[in-house]
């Protein structure tokens, strides 16, 4: 009898897993699908929205920003403008009037991804850290 239901079990597994309906090891993968679309859309942007009014305030920590924009987020100063170390978003501010307007370029911090970031969001009284410390 106990032979009849480790067959049947196998049968039945095999039968499953034949149709594509798991791994075998409880992690189901649905059906065929119908593939990754590639339809015709905007693209995913390296920076800010485009034109958006970005007004960057000082922390209460001494070289830490917030954007104030559509969404608020918490940016650093960029050392060298244009470049992206870890694939983050930049905002640009330009500060100063006429001809004296210079461009300023701030990185993104992702709480998600930072720990230092998600810190400060979370109300840290001291990061121990400032401008041009080692």
């Amino acid at each position: 009898m106990r032979s009849y239901k480790v067959a049947y079990v196998a049968s039945l597994l095999a039968t499953v897993y034949a149709f594509g309906a798991g791994d075998g090891k409880g992690k189901g993968k649905g059906g065929k699908g119908k593939g990754k679309g590639k339809g015709k859309g905007k693209g995913k942007g390296k920076g800010g929205k485009g034109g958006a009014k970005v007004i960057v305030e000082p922390h209460r920590h001494k070289g830490v920003y917030v954007a104030r924009g559509k969404e608020d987020v918490l940016v650093t100063r960029n050392l060298v403008t244009g470049d992206s170390v870890y694939g983050e978003k930049r905002v640009s501010v330009e500060e100063g009037e006429g001809e004296d307007k210079t461009k300023i370029e701030y990185r993104v911090w992702n709480p998600f991804r930072s720990k230092l970031a998600a810190a400060i969001l979370g109300g840290v009284e001291s990061i121990w850290m400032e401008p041009g410390s080692k």
